[in-house]
């Protein structure tokens, strides 16, 4: 690193960005990530495989904006106040921006494995993909990043640790294009022959629920890419750089460059919670807000449609109202005895009707003990 008055001087616009814009995103990467961690924890439905991932995923993002970003603040405090260069505290803040880059690609790459697991070996998915296995996994990705990380201060060169980090990204880069090209042909191949199984028998496997979130952790990697895309290319034109590597302009494009990454760490939460019903609904409990589901009695529910609790949260929460299919006429209740026993449901359990958009039914949900059993071939 190269320090003088005059370097500052032109580097004084570039400071000031880079502490206003890490003030604003290490509050919000921090107080969007707790919720986050605190409620996957806190939330016993939600430890699981899947949810562990995105737990360590989220919890990087915290040190991102409750460390990092700070330590970026206060080095270019000191730049502004005149101060003496503090190598320590640049080697500090370059260290563990380097470290936690590499625990997030990491982990992307093992939800990323962890998804196509559960699509490939969906019968003995429970039996590989275990909790223990997972923390190991989580444990592993961090003992290799940090091994990775010390040997830059323990005296190895600049231009050769940004080779063999550049090599490390692009090789997790092919890996998560190639799952994801695996997990998306395996959905494309299967997607019609469960769609029609699931008219007949509930599916093994629950291929919409894969599609979806296969999809929400395929954007949090090219979120990922788009945030850090700044980055790669600043390593690439350092590595090209030559005897210019010293020089402002590289300098302006390393700050740009790495506080837009550390930007990621605040736009991960907003994803969560816009593409994944578990965790808002847990976040919601954090916060003591409960999820009010009204349920009403009256017509049937199609047997084998899987949980009733679930599938007719996630429609209230998507229309507003029930809307569920009527068994078939084979096996189930007759008309005159389902509308004779409305009244006296609704008289045992005080529940009202609600009204309902003009040309719509209005539909309701027989209770547990009156819901129709399975249909046998005669």
């Amino acid at each position: 690193m190269v320090d003088n008055p005059e370097r500052r001087k032109s580097l004084f616009s570039t400071n000031i960005a880079v502490i206003v814009l890490n003030s604003v995103f290490a509050l919000t990467a921090t107080l969007q990530n707790i919720p986050v961690i605190y409620a996957i924890i806190g939330t016993p439905t939600l430890h699981n495989p899947p949810n562990i991932l995105l737990c360590s995923l989220a919890s990087t993002d915290f040190l991102v904006g409750c460390i990092i970003q700070p330590l970026y603040i206060a080095h270019n405090a000191l730049l502004l106040d005149g101060k003496p260069f503090s190598c320590e505290l640049w080697m500090a803040k370059e260290s563990l921006l380097l470290l936690f880059m590499y625990v997030s690609i990491s982990t992307l790459v093992m939800i990323s494995t962890e998804r196509w697991l559960a699509l490939h070996y969906h019968l003995r998915y429970r039996q590989i993909v275990t909790v223990p296995r997972t923390l190991m996994a989580i444990g592993g990705t961090w003992f290799w990043s940090v091994m990775s990380i010390i040997a830059w201060p323990l005296g190895l060169d600049m231009y050769i640790f940004t080779s063999l980090g550049l090599s490390v990204i692009a090789i997790a880069a092919l890996l998560l294009v190639f799952t994801y090209i695996k997990i998306f042909l395996i959905l494309r191949r299967h997607r019609a022959l469960i769609e029609t199984q699931a008219k007949l028998h509930p599916p093994s496997v629950n291929i919409r629920k894969h599609r979806k979130s296969s999809a929400t952790m395929l954007y949090v990697v090219v979120l990922f890419f788009i945030f850090y895309a700044p980055t790669f290319y600043a390593m690439i034109h350092y590595l090209g750089a030559g005897s210019t590597r010293s020089s402002t302009e590289q300098t302006i494009l390393w700050e740009v460059a790495k506080t837009v990454a550390l930007i990621n760490a605040s736009a991960n939460p907003l994803m969560y919670y816009w593409r994944m019903r578990e965790i808002r609904r847990a976040v919601r409990g954090v916060f003591g807000i409960s999820s009010i589901v009204q349920v009403h009695v009256g017509d049937g529910v199609t047997p084998g449609s899987g949980s009733m609790e679930n599938e007719f949260r996630s429609r209230t929460e998507r229309q507003g109202s029930f809307s569920v299919r009527r068994p078939s006429s084979r096996g189930s209740w007759s008309n005159a005895a389902i509308s004779k026993s409305k009244s006296d449901i609704r008289q045992e359990q005080g529940t009202e009707t609600t009204i309902v958009k003009e040309g719509e039914k209005k539909l309701f949900l027989y209770p547990r003990y009156l819901e129709p059993g399975p249909t046998f071939p005669e």
